[in-house]
């Protein structure tokens, strides 16, 4: 016999994977599929000063909705603990002043 969802997986986001996390039978998470970006970045030496070392990767790039608010994940593939999680208008404004920059960038 299949359960019925709970309410809250029944009002899913349209971007919601399906995955969710229960505590206490609650759904407390909607969470999207994470979509990756190929990235150049600039990092730290080891002395934790130096900017000198070039590295390739992906950013890892998300959505997740928490107990109603809802939040974007951008993290380096290969370090969570440097990841930016911003509200949904704070990525906004964001996206707007890369817009601006790339804009004033080409000639």
């Amino acid at each position: 016999m299949h359960a019925e969802p709970s309410p809250s997986e029944a009002t899913c986001p349209k971007w919601c994977n399906g995955v969710h996390d229960h505590v206490d039978g609650r759904v407390v998470s909607h969470r999207s599929d994470a979509s990756f970006v190929p990235a150049v970045e600039r990092r730290l030496e080891p002395d934790g000063v130096s900017f000198d070392r070039v590295a390739a990767g992906d950013l890892t790039v998300g959505v997740e909705q928490r107990w109603g608010d809802t939040w974007v994940w951008i993290s380096p593939e290969d370090s969570v603990r440097r990841s930016l999680v911003l509200t949904v208008e704070s990525a906004h404004r964001l996206h707007r002043t890369l817009t601006r920059i790339f804009e004033d960038l080409v000639p």
